[in-house]
C-alpha cells in the first residue's frame, strides 16, 4: 500500500452519492463506503452472501469474514436485490443492459469514476479511495486495532498504522472546479477540430456543501452546561448526561473528550464490556501478560487498576441504556477507579444501582438564539434566495434539536440554489414526534370543564367533584406527556 492514504472528505462522500442516480451503482459505491471491501471481492460477492434476516454479508476468500451490515447499506442492497434480473448468473452485481454477464472489476472502477466527476472531486477516486474512506473512518472512531484489521480483512500492521496515521491527519482539501464541461466526448472533439462558438459550461456553485459541525470545535448552546460538567469531572465527581433522542448527547461528549487531555478516554458504548475493557487496557499501556482470547473480564480490569498511574483518568462512554445487568458489577468497579461522563435517554430502574452514584444533568433542546447560531454556521456555504425562510421552516421543524437541525440542512446541501421551492420539501419527524402537546391538551380539557360548569350550574356539587376530577387528570396527562415525547 503506498505511503499517503487519499480519502474522501465528508462532503465529498455526500456529493458523490448525490450524483449517482442508479439503484445497483448506489448499492456498490455504499458497499465500498460502509464495508471497505476489496474491489476482487465485491465482484465476486453471490447472491447468496447475504444474510436477510441477520444482515450479515459473508465475504469468500483468502480474507474471508462476515461484516454486519448497517441500515442503509442494507436497504441500498435489497432495492438493488428486488430490480435485479432474474437469471442463472450467480454473482450478486449483474449488467443492466445487453446481454446478462456479471460486473467486471473495471466496469465498477469506470462507474466509480465517471459519478465522482459528475460530483466534481478532484480526486482521482476509484475503488482503493472508497475502502480507503471507510478505513479512515473506522480508525477515527477509536475501533480497537484487531476489530478494525478483522473488518477490513487484512493482517499486515504496517497497513493499519498507515491508516491510523491518515485518520489523523486532516484530508486534502476538494478543490471544486468553477465550472464543468458536462458535453458528450463526441461533441468536446468536435469542438476542438471546429471552435465555433462552444457551449459554455455550467457553473457548480453549490457542490461546496453544508459544513459539519466538528465535536472539537463548536457545541452551541452549550457552554453552560460543558462548565458544569468541567467543574463535576475536575472534582473527581461522575456525571450523567440525560436526554431525548436528538439533543446532541454524543457531539457534547466529544466535545468535553477533546478538550481534557491525555488521561480522558471516549468509548461510544459499554456494551460488549469485554471489548470496551481491551480497549481502555491498551490505551492505558498496561504492563504483564497480554491479552487473550480467554482473558477474562476481571482479569482485564485487575491489570486495569493495578497499572492505574493517573488518579484523575476519565472515561467517557456513550449510550449507557446498553449497559446489561451482568456487566453492572465491572461497572460499578471502573465506577470506583474512574471518574465517569455517561450519557443515556432515560435512566433505566433495573439500572439504579449504577445512576444513584452519578451526578444527573439532563440536557434541553437548544434555545432559539443558539439554534438560529447553528443554522448559520451549517449554511454558510450554501447559496439561497430566502434565508428566513429556510431559518424558520427549520426552526418550527426541528423542535430546536441540534441533530435534526444538522440532518435538514443536509437535505438541500448540495443544491445549486436553496430556492423557496427546496425550502418548502424540508422535513424532519422531529417536530411532529418531540413536540409538547402538553398545553393543547390542557386548553382542550379546560374548556370541557368550563362548559360543564355552564351546563350544571356554579352551585352543583357535581361540578365541583368534576373540577377535582378534571385538575388530576391535567395533572395526570402531563406526565404522562412529557414521559411520551
Amino acid at each position: 500500500m503506498p505511503g499517503n492514504v487519499e480519502y474522501l472528505t465528508s462532503n465529498e462522500i455526500n456529493a458523490l452519492l448525490s450524483a449517482i442516480d442508479d439503484t445497483r451503482d448506489l448499492a456498490i459505491v455504499l458497499l465500498f463506503l460502509n464495508t471497505g471491501i476489496f474491489l476482487n471481492e465485491l465482484v465476486s460477492l453471490k447472491t447468496d452472501s447475504i444474510n436477510w434476516e441477520k444482515k450479515i454479508l459473508a465475504v469468500a476468500g483468502n480474507r474471508g469474514r462476515e461484516i454486519q451490515l448497517n441500515d442503509q447499506l442494507f436497504e441500498a442492497l435489497a432495492k438493488w436485490s428486488k430490480v435485479r434480473v432474474n437469471t442463472q448468473i450467480t454473482a450478486l452485481f449483474t449488467t443492466t443492459k445487453g446481454a446478462v454477464n456479471a460486473l467486471s472489476a473495471r466496469t465498477v472502477d469506470h462507474l466509480i469514476r465517471k459519478y465522482a466527476a459528475q460530483a466534481g472531486i478532484d480526486k482521482k477516486v476509484n475503488a482503493k479511495m472508497l475502502r480507503h474512506t471507510f478505513a479512515a473512518r473506522l480508525c477515527r472512531e477509536e475501533v480497537s486495532i484487531d476489530r478494525a484489521a478483522a473488518i477490513l480483512g487484512i493482517t499486515d500492521a504496517e497497513s493499519i498504522s498507515r491508516y491510523i496515521k491518515a485518520a489523523k491527519e486532516p484530508p486534502k482539501v476538494n478543490l471544486v472546479p468553477e465550472e464543468v464541461d458536462t458535453r458528450p466526448v463526441l461533441v468536446k472533439f468536435l469542438t476542438k477540430l471546429f471552435p465555433t462558438k462552444p457551449k459554455i459550461a455550467k457553473p457548480l456553485t453549490g457542490i461546496k456543501g453544508a459544513i459539519l459541525p466538528s465535536p472539537t470545535e463548536v457545541a452551541f448552546g452549550r457552554e453552560g452546561v460543558i462548565e458544569d460538567i468541567r467543574g463535576h469531572l475536575k472534582k473527581g465527581q461522575s456525571v450523567l448526561l440525560t436526554g431525548q433522542v436528538g439533543i446532541g448527547k454524543t457531539h457534547l461528549l466529544k466535545n468535553i473528550a477533546g478538550s481534557f487531555g491525555a488521561t480522558t478516554f471516549y468509548f461510544s458504548s459499554p456494551s460488549p464490556m469485554r471489548d470496551l475493557l481491551k480497549q481502555l487496557h491498551e490505551k492505558l499501556n498496561c504492563p504483564g501478560d497480554k491479552l487473550n482470547g480467554r482473558s477474562s473480564s476481571k482479569e482485564i480490569v485487575g491489570q486495569i487498576v493495578s497499572a492505574l498511574e493517573a488518579p484523575k483518568t476519565i472515561l467517557i462512554i456513550d449510550n449507557l441504556d446498553s449497559l446489561k445487568a451482568s456487566d453492572i458489577e465491572t461497572f460499578l468497579t471502573l465506577l470506583e477507579k474512574f471518574t465517569i461522563l455517561g450519557a443515556v435517554e432515560e435512566p433505566k430502574p433495573k439500572l439504579k444501582s449504577v445512576w444513584w452514584k452519578f451526578k444527573r444533568i439532563d440536557l434541553k433542546p437548544l434555545s432559539e438564539e443558539a439554534a438560529k447560531e447553528l443554522i448559520r454556521y451549517l449554511t454558510q456555504n450554501l447559496s439561497i434566495t430566502d434565508y428566513e425562510m429556510l431559518e424558520t421552516r427549520i426552526l418550527s421543524l426541528s423542535n430546536h434539536l441540534p441533530v435534526a437541525i444538522v440532518d435538514m440542512i443536509h437535505q438541500v446541501s448540495h443544491r445549486p440554489v436553496v430556492n423557496k421551492e427546496v425550502i418548502r420539501d424540508v422535513y424532519h419527524e422531529a417536530g411532529v414526534y418531540f413536540r409538547d402537546w402538553t398545553p393543547v391538551i390542557i386548553i382542550l380539557w379546560g374548556m370541557v370543564i368550563a362548559f360543564r360548569f355552564v351546563a350544571l350550574g356554579m352551585h352543583s356539587f357535581e361540578g365541583y367533584i368534576l373540577a377535582g376530577f378534571g385538575t388530576a387528570l391535567l395533572a395526570t396527562v402531563r406526565v404522562f406527556m412529557f414521559k411520551m415525547k
